[in-house]
């Protein structure tokens, strides 16, 4: 039972990483197997319906990661800016960890298949959803009104996506960095007219 669920995981793992880097149409099942370690038999009884399956496991798993690193985030803050930035830093970090070559966890998946694949699309949206509702719910807990709440969690998600794009592109933090800079002054503006 142990090695079924060790080769799932090595499975969903191996194309976390794969669709991040390569994108989920830059990714075939022979490199999620070669990258995972597991054997082509456990691959059809894990994900009996293919790529698309293994495509929607993996995405649920790391945007609950990205998830809970949120709470996370908003567990060792203090305040609203303290809370944003280490969401920014968090990201900036994983980029450069990966010398630039991952991104957002998500976004290259979602662009390349949001529109072709109901099931690819509903993964992602509600990966990106579920990391906006955390991020309005640490605003809220920091003192900031419900809708300025939404309102602020949808502008700094959209900040925070692009910053990632444009770093990736550039291979440079400065965009992240600027980013940064630009959420401490939204969450300063925010919460000096509460």
């Amino acid at each position: 039972m142990t090695k079924a669920t060790d080769s799932k995981a090595k499975t969903l793992t191996a194309a976390v990483k794969l669709f991040r880097q390569q994108g989920y149409h830059g990714t075939a099942l022979h490199d999620i197997l070669a990258a995972g370690g597991a054997p082509r038999g456990s691959l059809y009884f894990h994900f009996p319906k293919g790529k698309e399956e293994i495509g929607a496991a993996a995405l649920s798993l790391i945007g609950e990661a990205v998830r809970q690193a949120i709470v996370q985030a908003v567990e060792k803050s203090d305040n609203a800016e303290s809370f944003l930035v280490r969401i920014v830093r968090g990201m900036a970090s994983d980029l450069e960890r990966s010398d630039y070559r991952e991104g957002c966890p998500i976004a290259t998946t979602a662009l390349e298949t949001a529109a072709q694949s109901e099931v690819l699309g509903a993964a992602t949206r509600t990966a990106f959803q579920k990391w906006e509702l955390e991020i309005k719910r640490g605003l809220f807990r920091f003192g900031l009104t419900s809708g300025d709440a939404d309102l602020v969690a949808t502008m700094v998600l959209s900040q925070l996506e692009g910053a990632l794009l444009l770093a990736r592109t550039y291979r440079s933090l400065a965009p992240i960095q600027r980013a940064e800079e630009a959420v401490k002054l939204l969450a300063r503006a925010t919460q000096s007219a509460n």
